[in-house]
């Protein structure tokens, strides 16, 4: 009412101020808005942006470039979100992943002392990731690079990994950009994607560190031709680099030997030692140590060669149960462990195809005391 009039006035609306802030706010670039500069649909930006292998590179680039040039950012909140719900889906939709094989060592997989221990070693990674795993060993008549393809292919598998090729096996041909990889060991094998490994110069250099702490002098390394092959010559490496620092009378230049019986090999191996006067011998062939039947000793395989009385024996791949031998035991459960934990980051992030730059992971030996490499007296 008003005290003028004494009449009820009626009430007129108040018009809204705009301050300054809601003034300056401004209008934030959408995915839509991408998609339209880039003439795409949005689904398309959407899988730009996430790097998904299914957009060619070149309307990849296209399309980051249209998001820069408008100033487009990502919403984090969205991002939240879709993590969060990604997460749970990933627990009820685990990646599938095909550990291949050489068909030439499928026959010792579950036999010899260094496959196991990679399985081993995968096998927990799937377990604690809820990742299924399938062994393909490839090479055989019926697995052909082609077939494997196409299987791996068919099952939706979209990682794999590759263990441990021999030299014979240059390059296997899928379709890569298709699938995340990661290798165990074999660097020679084409094309290159990420590799783990046992550090084999470091495992060298802390054997003939440990063998020179207890007296050797004349150290010498024998080892197949094609292993250094495979291993890209890293227990060379290792030896030459600790040869560096040591007086040139006790450098004893590397053995390698081909691949051949057991008997040829270990009557080189003799020669070699008397030529060089070596009083220690590193290797990674447990097939030149025989143990005695009384367990007391043990000698050079089909020679009467003695360990340690007449040459100390230190394995570069000590079994870590096996108590009569010395030398450096590699960790190759953990390889497998690693290589896996690898390869399931790339196929949860979508990282396909060999990578321009491949990384390389070492997994690094411990020394292991044994009755072949007593300290010398």
């Amino acid at each position: 009412m008003s005290e003028a009039t004494g009449k009820t006035e009626k009430r007129r609306p108040r018009k809204a101020k705009a301050s300054a802030g809601a003034q300056s706010i401004a209008r934030y670039a959408t995915m839509d808005d991408v998609a339209a500069a880039a003439g795409v649909h949005p689904t398309t930006v959407s899988m730009a942006l996430r790097a998904h292998p299914s957009i060619p590179p070149a309307t990849r680039e296209r399309i980051l470039a249209e998001a820069r040039r408008i100033g487009y950012v990502r919403d984090p909140l969205l991002d939240a979100f879709n993590f969060h719900r990604l997460s749970k889906l990933a627990a009820r939709q685990s990646p599938s992943i095909a550990f291949v094989v050489d068909s030439n060592s499928a026959p010792y997989f579950f036999g010899s002392p260094y496959h196991p221990l990679v399985w081993e070693g995968v096998r927990a990674v799937a377990e604690s990731q809820h990742l299924t795993v399938e062994v393909f060993p490839l090479g055989t008549k019926d697995m052909t690079p082609s077939r494997l393809n196409t299987i791996i292919s068919s099952r939706g598998i979209s990682g794999i990994l590759l263990s441990t090729f021999t030299p014979a096996t240059k390059a296997i041909d899928l379709d890569w950009d298709n699938y995340s990889a990661v290798k165990i060991e074999s660097h020679h094998l084409l094309p290159q994607h990420d590799i783990v490994s046992s550090d084999q110069c470091q495992v060298a250099r802390l054997c003939m560190t440990k063998l020179r702490e207890r007296g050797y002098r004349r150290i010498g390394l024998a080892t197949a031709r094609d292993d250094e092959s495979r291993l890209q010559d890293n227990f060379s490496s290792g030896v030459l680099v600790e040869q560096a620092s040591m007086p040139e009378s006790e450098c004893v230049p590397p053995l390698l030997f081909e691949r051949t019986d057991i008997a040829t090999i270990a009557a080189q191996v003799v020669e070699w030692i008397r030529e060089y006067k070596v009083d220690a011998l590193m290797s990674n062939w447990h097939e030149l140590l025989t143990l005695d039947p009384d367990g007391r000793g043990s000698r050079l395989s089909t020679t009467t060669f003695r360990i340690p009385q007449e040459v100390a024996y230190a394995s570069l791949d000590a079994p870590s149960n096996c108590a009569h031998m010395g030398g450096i035991v590699q960790n190759h459960r953990l390889v497998g462990m690693r290589a896996l934990e690898q390869l399931s980051v790339l196929v949860r992030t979508y990282q396909r195809g060999a990578p321009k730059n491949p990384s390389a992971t070492y997994v690094p030996g411990y020394w292991q005391e044994g009755p072949t490499v007593p300290w010398k007296t």
